[in-house]
């Protein structure tokens, strides 16, 4: 693929929001890696600053950066009208995530929520 063919590729609002809802569920992961494979301090300050600095929290930060910069650019080309039903897709990301990297149960009714929300946007990204 060309460097031509990538740009116009990340020039679309679509493929934009899409980049930045994956990279905020895959944010929220690595967050949670990071909280739940770091040693906590003696006190509450320690503790946070061990948390906040550990690689996977910062990973998820930096996620999370990389995210808001193409958020930003969809909610100027598109308007938050458009943009913002995407953040409810990161949710369908985050469960998938935590159900497959830490085994956390996922409850049927909430696989129905999930499945409304997936219909919810799916209507948005194809309107006009």
């Amino acid at each position: 693929m060309s460097a031509m063919t990538i740009r116009t590729l990340l020039s679309d609002p679509l493929v934009q929001i899409i980049i930045a809802t994956l990279l905020g569920g895959i944010g929220q992961a690595l967050i949670k890696y990071g909280v739940t494979n770091t040693e906590t301090g003696s006190g509450l300050v320690a503790t946070a600053i061990r948390l906040m600095l550990s690689p996977g929290v910062l990973a998820g930060l930096c996620a999370y950066a990389i995210s808001s910069v193409f958020y930003v650019m969809v909610v100027r080309s598109k308007g938050l009208s458009f943009a913002y039903p995407f953040v409810a897709a990161n949710q369908v990301i985050v469960f998938l995530l935590a159900w497959l990297l830490f085994r956390e149960a996922i409850p049927p009714l909430r696989i129905v929520g999930l499945v409304v929300i997936c219909l919810g946007v799916t209507l948005i990204a194809l309107s006009k």
